[in-house]
């Protein structure tokens, strides 16, 4: 069932206090809207709540290992594609508590949101890296401590994060930047997951005559390759716990590709299967389009599939023999995993002085079939 996001009565009260002439009787009209969000993207000190308040959904979620979960919003120029905008994350403990957050005004520079800079989850928190200099490590009471650097190169291990590109590694254990060790600066060698015990993966060409290849290293082993079958292309790859899965892609121009099924290992990439479009993997959305295809690998090794204007499926077992749609609790912008639970995100397509039915984050721990919000509210 889909939900209208409406504010809590506690907030609306609030609102009114802070910006008494947009508020009446506990009621906004659209002139109301326009005007409190233009005033929280103008402000240059702007408050964590009215900018996450606006925003309505995040743009990004992040969970460590005892359940905190960190928000991003950001809030843009309605008018034009170059103007004022705001940005704010919040930190919610395991119980949904606020922990911690922060805003700051931004602006929008033809189209494109001048983000702050990327946050990583770590074990024990998470990582802002704009770079090592302004970057800081929040752990999951909402402290920051500084995060160090290294020009030692650093072997793929347990818990560590990529950077730059399978370039760089960020050390979750120490909260340390470092080169990675072993990756040579060769074109089209460099690894693009790195699972939760340290294997990276990658998908290659080693030379344009040849097919591409799933390449598979763990520190201290030889690495393990395979060619992708039929001469098909493959761009990404997602792993986790011995999992593996990559789109497979067939040229049909000098640029264009036709999404056509999966690359999956469960065996630590000893075997693979190709899946194609069947009653057990229903890709029809998929197939066509040019939509890019993403994929991505629960804890549990479930596969997870997603594309523009389709309904993402996800494995009904860890085997990855068999998959479901998910039913979407409202239209969902996107879907992603953490930990065994897929979250989804409902927001508007384009920036918006209203929101949509159903928007802000949801969560499911049941493969998609039932959804709740978060933090706290129920689907209904």
């Amino acid at each position: 069932m889909m939900l209208r996001r409406t504010a809590p009565a506690a907030a609306l009260v609030l609102a009114s206090l802070l910006t008494p002439s947009l508020v009446s009787c506990g009621v906004q009209t659209a002139a109301d809207r326009k005007a409190r969000y233009n005033k929280v993207i103008e402000d240059g000190t702007p408050r964590a709540q009215d900018v996450i308040d606006i925003a309505g959904a995040p743009y990004e979620a992040l969970r460590s290992d005892d359940g905190s979960m960190l928000l991003r919003y950001n809030a843009t120029y309605v008018e034009d594609d170059e103007g004022p905008a705001a940005n704010a994350w919040r930190l919610y403990g395991p119980d949904g508590d606020v922990i911690a957050e922060h805003a700051e005004h931004m602006d929008l520079v033809e189209g494109e949101f001048e983000d702050p800079g990327p946050f990583y989850a770590v074990p024990d928190g998470f990582v802002f890296l704009p770079s090592v200099k302004d970057g800081f490590f929040l752990d999951v009471r909402g402290k920051r401590h500084p995060v160090r650097s290294s020009k030692k190169p650093l072997a793929f291990g347990r818990g560590d994060v990529l950077l730059g590109g399978g370039k760089k590694l960020l050390r979750s254990s120490t909260h340390t930047v470092a080169p990675a060790a072993g990756v040579p600066s060769t074109r089209g060698l460099t690894f693009t997951d790195l699972d939760e015990r340290g294997v990276a993966w990658g998908v290659r060409q080693p030379d344009w005559s040849e097919p591409y290849r799933v390449t598979r290293r763990e520190d201290g082993r030889p690495e393990r390759s395979r060619d992708l079958p039929d001469r098909l292309l493959g761009k990404d790859i997602a792993a986790r716990g011995g999992t593996a899965a990559v789109p497979l892609e067939k040229p049909i121009g000098m640029d264009d590709t036709l999404f056509t099924g999966l690359f999956v290992t469960t065996d630590d990439g000893k075997s693979w299967r190709t899946l194609r479009n069947s009653e057990r993997l229903p890709l029809d959305e998929f197939t066509k389009g040019l939509s890019e295809i993403e994929v991505q690998v629960l804890d549990d090794g479930r596969v997870l599939v997603q594309g523009d204007d389709a309904t993402p499926l996800v494995a009904d077992t860890p085997a990855n023999r068999s998959f479901h749609k998910i039913k979407e609790p409202a239209d969902l912008t996107s879907v992603f995993t953490l930990g065994n639970t897929l979250y989804g995100i409902a927001d508007a397509d384009a920036p918006s002085y209203d929101h949509v039915d159903g928007e802000g984050l949801w969560r499911s721990q049941d493969g998609g079939r039932t959804w709740n919000r978060f933090p706290g509210e129920a689907s209904g």
